[in-house]
């Protein structure tokens, strides 16, 4: 990475730690740019460089988040895992409470179908491949696999996450891979 990618990056980092901040204290209609790039010490040239909107930060930062899910999921997997698999929703579970925070924060702004939609566009480009015999049931399943993935979630943060990933990735587990 380039010094300019590095310092654009780290700039990217700084405005959404500080949203995420600043989304504690206010919502996020409430927020102004100015705000924003000034907890995040950046110039508002440096934010309009990066984001159309505030919503964009949201859009932006989860792209990278599930950049970075791929990369780890890519290092773990043998390329012959299936979405379903122990391994592949333990790796999940956990990568969802690792940024909780973030996920949280869509939530309360309501923007939580950014989640929904980034999950079904990995989902189905990961799993989905037509041109290797997939078939559109298949996609379906993809479809409810990724429903079901988005609403346990949601019901775990709600219910303060009183389960672990494990128990949570086993129970999917066994859902999803008793018919192959």
């Amino acid at each position: 990475m380039s010094a300019k990618n590095a310092a654009n990056q780290l700039a990217r980092e700084c405005i959404v730690t500080a949203l995420l901040q600043l989304l504690k204290e206010k919502p996020l209609s409430a927020l102004s740019i100015s705000k924003i790039t000034s907890r995040a010490g950046v110039s508002c040239m440096t934010y309009y460089r990066n984001y159309k909107s505030k919503e964009d930060i949201f859009v932006q930062a989860l792209s990278d988040i599930l950049d970075e899910y791929h990369r780890e999921f890519q290092a773990l997997s043998d390329g012959h895992s299936h979405y379903g698999d122990y391994a592949n929703l333990l790796h999940c579970f956990t990568y969802f409470e690792k940024h909780r925070d973030f996920i949280y924060s869509l939530f309360r702004c309501g923007l939580g179908n950014l989640l929904l939609t980034s999950l079904s566009d990995y989902i189905t480009n990961t799993w989905y491949h037509p041109e290797s015999g997939d078939t559109i049931e298949d996609f379906y399943v993809l479809q409810a696999f990724t429903g079901s993935l988005y609403s346990t979630y949601v019901s775990w943060a709600v219910r303060g996450k009183k389960e672990t990933p494990q128990q949570l990735a086993q129970v999917l587990s066994e859902l999803y891979t008793k018919k192959r």
